[in-house]
């Protein structure tokens, strides 16, 4: 290999090395955020007003049962 293009492949190994360290970790979507991306993807679907009504309670309705379980969940160990 000649000068030339190992300077080549060293540029491009640092330029796909450098690359690889700005992409931001991935992480799980929180209750809330996943509650947002249902409403807003309801509104997408151009359903009637009274179907819409009924999902959007339905997904509001699944959010609080998970918060209201949580809830009891650590009351009932704080009893023990």
């Amino acid at each position: 290999m000649n000068t030339l293009s190992r300077l080549l492949l060293a540029a491009v190994a640092l330029a796909v090395l450098g690359g690889c360290a700005n992409h931001p970790e991935l992480r799980p979507y929180t209750a809330e955020e996943t509650r947002q991306l249902q409403l807003e993807a309801l509104q997408r679907q151009g359903l009637s007003q009274a179907e819409y009504e009924q999902r959007r309670l339905a997904v509001l309705r699944a959010g609080q049962e998970q918060v209201v379980t949580e809830v009891a969940g650590a009351a009932a160990g704080n009893r023990g």
